[in-house]
């Protein structure tokens, strides 16, 4: 089934543009009704108390919804603008995690330290995505992906959440040329779980989807760093991930590698938890 409702965050930082084109090449390629959601901090409230938006953010709103307005209307795409009645830091996360909940995708930006209260809180990424409950995309700062889904990198060590994300992306997945399932095996973790009968590559035959798989070895320290290096060297131009909160991958701790791989993945990011 295909995306039909794609929510994007939009903000005043330099890549939102970027995300913005994301969002757009995706909601036509699905068919689906884009909503975007201007939410940020806000520099210069002059009454948190009171959660009134200073002048500077009702003039960056301003700003966003008629570029938002603009780029739908030429993609001939339906869709919606809101923007949040302020920029009070909790309740930025709070929101976006709410509005998530009524997607089928939210389109995220990567966190760039460099562009300080003109983006999002450094945690909304990690808190979308552990507490909404759907899939989260997130578009790297540095780089500009007007094709997204063409080949894709598919995580996978047959836990709970990266069975999640595999099911989220189905849509994705249907329509990509070139799909590598890549497994990541550490020397430290000493867990080798038996294999099902039934592998993941003839679930996704079952669904009209071929695909590769690979394996491959390291210590447990670098897991995260190889797993973005083999992605990169399939060529993917998506990389498909469960998200771990409070414990990861059997060989990391505490969702350490899903915070690394938010902060560094150079190619759009799928994450489920």
């Amino acid at each position: 089934m295909p995306y039909k409702h794609i929510l994007v965050h939009l903000d005043s930082s330099p890549h939102v543009e970027a995300r913005l084109d994301a969002a757009i090449a995706l909601a036509a390629k699905h068919g689906a009704f884009l909503r975007g959601l201007f939410a940020q901090g806000d520099r210069n409230a002059t009454s948190i108390i009171a959660r009134r938006p200073s002048e500077h953010l009702t003039e960056a709103a301003a700003k966003s919804e008629a570029l938002f307005n603009a780029r739908l209307a030429a993609a001939g795409l339906k869709g919606q603008w809101h923007g949040l009645t302020h920029g009070e830091h909790n309740h930025v996360v709070r929101e976006m995690i709410i509005w998530s909940r009524f997607a089928d995708l939210t389109v995220l930006g990567q966190y760039d330290r460099e562009i300080g209260s003109s983006g999002a809180p450094e945690e909304l990424n990690e808190q979308v995505v552990l507490n909404s409950g759907r899939p989260v995309l997130v578009i790297p700062y540095a780089g500009h992906f007007p094709v997204i889904g063409k080949r894709v990198a598919v995580a996978w060590n047959a836990e709970r959440e990266a069975a999640r994300a595999l099911s989220d992306s189905l849509p994705l997945l249907e329509k990509a040329d070139e799909i590598t399932v890549i497994t990541v095996l550490t020397q430290a973790s000493g867990d080798h779980a038996e294999t099902p009968r039934v592998g993941l590559l003839d679930h996704l035959a079952l669904h009209g989807i071929s695909a590769e798989q690979t394996h491959f070895t390291v210590t447990d320290i670098g897991a995260m760093d190889a797993l973005l290096a083999r992605t990169m060297d399939t060529g993917a131009d998506l990389l498909v991930m469960g998200a771990h909160g409070h414990y990861g991958f059997p060989f990391l701790h505490r969702g350490s590698g899903t915070r690394h791989v938010l902060r560094t993945c150079p190619v759009p990011l799928l994450l489920s938890h």
